[in-house]
């Protein structure tokens, strides 16, 4: 009983530690009860019983029971296994030393031969109607066997030790099961804070930022990382990586391709986590990977896991955490972690989504934004009206076509509608309200100021979320293509009446007329004469019943208009004393010379930049349809002329021909009837008609060699210091026998020192010419030539009393093939005065003729005393 009684004492006072409730058992019993004690536990499983606490009487014989002893046992064989079906304690009378070897290790096999013990008590060790293990007491061979009292004190022992073994196991257990509540509390309340964080990320690096760092922490991981994998990549990206492992993992698995065998890979492919408890594990798995760690960092992580972060049942990345020594992932921790993942999954997809509708807001945001700055910076007019008219939208292009602001048509019924166009518009507004729309229908508008505004127009019905049917409409203003092609129909009509004709009156009627009643309501086509006179040669007015005289622009305004080649207008607009008549005034050009101008008025509307620059257009093919007509004038002119030339020419040169061969016939005859010679005097007289003749076609050969030269640019001129007066004389005194003939007196009135440098055969040839004609045309009344000076010329003028010249031929006296008087009457081929005014101007002089009808000519040739070399 004091034995029990210091075994309850004793047992209860231990720890509660299993190890020390055996080790106080093993105690109790030796020395005094056996020679050595020994106290197996089954295992969990109920297979095998393994030595938990032993002790030996002696400190020789320790060694040896601890081997003995150390060798686990099956539950389910020997005496134990008797023991412990039964509940009874088992008495072994002697162990053999062939069966101890079995039991002992064979460096120990020396010892059994001094083994002090052979026999043994097997007891059951009992709680609760359940076997513990068993308690095995020795005694030496020499000892006595033990008694009924033993036994009963042994068992009650064994019971004891049993209770306080599995009072020590429930303590355990508890503790292990409050460590287990504690740990996972404490994982609960980190999971909670892990969770209530990623509740309110908004980004997948937010995301993996919270799960990485405080899941390494809640873990007690040594390192960890986050892979996402964007759709249509092919790889998993490093997000976040932290702890001892951060520099391996963003060097070695910064993009990990999917294909490539890794945990990372393996966990996301098959969407299930990848557990690897030892070092051997990563090595057995992933050789190439193991030794790409090695490589990168020394050593691979002694265990990891990779967990999949998967969303109805689709990977979007994974989750990896490394330890610093090999673990057992029990099914809690399991649990944990795959909790920690499904939440970092979620938080993921969220964010995921949130972009997703963070980028589709931003991009409906911007389409907002983009339709807003496409209808404010629309050229076209875009408005949005209720299908009664009320205005919604109205755009700046609207306000600038139609002149009103948004603000003030803002939910008024649209403006700019005439009246005369009202039934069209709700008519048009039904349609749209049907289902019909408008395709670029042309019509008109108003603007403010109450100016049409001819416009295409685009309609379509457009419903509103949770509203009634409205009207989209984009108006366009074709005022300007409208009048564009009118003007081109204009002037394409234009170019067909212009060609119609090459006669000018016709071709000016027609220019006259081109413009009304369409543009102008009086048209007025003014022409420049050679004196410089601006001359209105043609009109046309709207109503031809009632011809107006044209008030404005004036012939100032003409006149400037030709002379500077820049059109006028006046739109009709402007506060001055024009009235209320708009005007253009445009230059008739040809090759860059102004020659007339066109002008047009009205009072109906104004005339503005458009008007003028069709008015132009106009002008100039009116130009070029005048011009053409002017030269087809001068050309048919120059036909006639041509003819009359050669009428002429043939006339002339023919004439001398036939006076000598009349001579010479004469002669002939005279001689034949005379064989002894013919008289002097006769002979005189015809030789004097040959002189003439030869002399006369002489000068007609040289006048057509003139004209060629001329014509060509090749009169060339020898020019030297010459007396003029002493030229005149020359040329008067070869004209003696004329004067003589034709009985004409000639009066020479001579200035001294009439100086200069001249061509002298030029002027002989001007003043044989001008004598020549005084005499041809004196009717033999005298002629005059007076020679006067001044410092800085001289002047020559020839006058005679002759049939003088009409005032009308006067502009033309001087131009090639002109005549003031009949071939008939008179011969020659009209070009001496033009080859002299050539001359005279090509040294710098001037001739001119004033004559009066009846009363005669005076022609004056005035020339510069001297005259610049080139």
């Amino acid at each position: 009983m004091a034995l029990l009684a210091e075994a309850s004492r004793v047992l209860a006072d231990v720890s509660l530690e299993p190890p020390a409730v055996m080790e106080r058992l093993c105690e109790l019993v030796v020395p005094l009860l056996g020679a050595a004690c020994a106290l197996r536990l089954m295992s969990e499983d109920g297979r095998w019983l393994r030595t938990v606490a032993s002790a030996s009487a002696t400190p020789e014989t320790r060694l040896l029971f601890q081997s003995l002893v150390a060798p686990v046992l099956r539950a389910d064989e020997g005496p134990s296994a008797e023991v412990l079906r039964s509940g009874q304690a088992l008495w072994v009378p002697r162990l053999e030393v062939e069966e101890l070897r079995r039991l002992v290790p064979p460096q120990h096999h020396g010892l059994l031969e001094r083994i002090p013990f052979t026999r043994s008590l097997v007891l059951p060790l009992r709680a609760r109607g359940r076997g513990l293990g068993t308690l095995t007491v020795w005694r030496e061979p020499a000892a006595a066997p033990f008694e009924a009292g033993e036994q009963l004190l042994l068992q009650e022992l064994a019971d004891r030790a049993a209770l306080a073994l599995d009072v020590a196991r429930l303590y355990a257990a508890e503790r292990r099961a409050r460590q287990s509540a504690e740990v996972a509390a404490g994982r609960l309340a980190r999971l909670q804070r892990v969770t209530a964080e990623l509740s309110q990320v908004l980004t997948a690096p937010r995301v993996a930022e919270v799960v990485v760092d405080q899941g390494v922490e809640a873990v007690g991981a040594r390192g960890g990382g986050f892979w996402l994998v964007e759709p249509g990549d092919g790889q998993a990206r490093l997000l976040r990586c932290t702890g001892e492992d951060a520099r391996m993992l963003s060097g070695v698995f910064s993009a990990v391709p999917l294909e490539q065998c890794s945990p990372i890979t393996e966990s996301i492919r098959e969407a299930r986590p990848v557990w690897l408890e030892t070092p051997d594990a990563l090595v057995q798995h992933f050789p190439e990977l193991a030794a790409r760690c090695r490589m990168a960092q020394g050593n691979a992580a002694p265990s990891s896991v990779c967990l999949p972060l998967s969303v109805d049942g689709r990977a979007l990345g994974t989750l990896l955490f490394t330890f610093s020594e090999p673990r057992v992932f029990d099914d809690d921790e399991r649990a944990f972690l795959e909790l920690l993942a499904h939440h970092a999954a979620q938080a993921l997809a969220r964010a995921r989504l949130l972009e997703q509708e963070q980028r589709a807001r931003a991009a409906l945001r911007e389409a907002h934004q983009t339709l807003a700055a496409i209808i404010q910076a629309s050229p076209a007019a875009i408005m949005l009206v209720d299908m009664d008219g009320t205005v919604r939208l109205w755009n700046p292009a609207a306000e600038r076509m139609f002149g009103w602001t948004a603000d003030e048509v803002l939910g008024q019924v649209l403006p700019g509608v005439p009246e005369s166009r009202r039934e069209e518009f709700h008519r048009d507004l039904e349609g749209v309200a049907q289902g019909r729309v408008l395709s670029g229908a042309e019509t008109v508008r108003q603007h403010r100021d109450g100016t049409p505004i001819q416009v295409a127009q685009w309609t379509a019905r457009v419903c509103p979320p949770g509203g009634p049917a409205q009207c989209l409409g984009i108006v366009v203003d074709v005022t300007e293509r409208q009048r564009s092609e009118d003007a081109q129909r204009f002037l394409a009509g234009a170019g067909g009446v212009l060609a119609a004709s090459l006669e000018q009156e016709q071709t000016l009627k027609h220019v006259a007329h081109l413009a009304v009643p369409e543009y102008a309501e009086t048209c007025g086509v003014f022409l420049s004469e050679e004196t410089g006179e601006v001359r209105c040669v043609a009109t046309a007015d709207a109503d031809d019943a009632v011809p107006r005289v044209i008030p404005v622009p004036g012939l100032d305004v003409v006149s400037q208009v030709i002379a500077s080649g820049e059109p006028a207008l006046h739109t009709g607009q402007e506060e001055d004393t024009a009235g209320t008549c708009a005007w253009l005034c445009v230059p008739l050009q040809v090759r860059g010379q102004a020659f007339g101008a066109l002008t047009f008025v009205t009072s109906r509307r104004h005339y503005d930049a458009r008007d003028l620059e069709l008015a132009q257009e106009l002008a100039r093919r009116a130009a070029l349809a005048l011009d053409n007509a002017r030269l087809y004038r001068e050309a048919r002119q120059a036909i006639r002329l041509r003819e009359e030339f050669l009428s002429i020419a043939s006339h002339e040169l023919k004439t001398p021909i036939s006076a000598l061969q009349l001579q010479v016939q004469t002669l002939q005859a005279a001689l034949t009837r005379s064989p002894s010679g013919i008289p002097a005097p006769r002979l005189q007289r015809s030789l004097d008609v040959v002189e003439r003749q030869l002399k006369r076609q002489t000068q007609l050969v040289n006048e057509l060699l003139d004209v060629s030269r001329i014509s060509a640019g090749r009169l060339d001129l020898c020019l030297e210091s010459l007396d003029l007066g002493a030229l005149v004389r020359e040329v008067a005194e070869r004209f003696e026998p004329e004067l003589a003939r034709t009985g004409t007196p000639l009066e020479l009135v001579l200035a001294p020192g009439a100086l200069g440098r001249w061509d002298r055969l030029r002027l002989d040839q001007v003043l044989t010419n001008l004598l020549s004609n005084a005499v041809k045309y004196g009717r033999s009344q005298p002629v005059h030539v007076e020679l006067t000076t001044t410092d800085t010329c001289v002047r020559v003028a020839v006058r005679d009393e002759g049939i003088g010249i009409a005032a009308e031929h006067l502009s033309r006296l001087f131009h090639r093939f002109e005549r003031a008087v009949s071939e008939r009457n008179y011969g020659g081929f009209g070009l001496g005065l033009w080859i002299a005014r050539q001359m005279v101007e090509a040294m710098g002089g001037s001739i001119a003729v004033s004559s009066n009808l009846g009363v005669g000519s005076t022609f004056t040739v005035e020339l510069p005393r001297t005259r610049a070399e080139g």
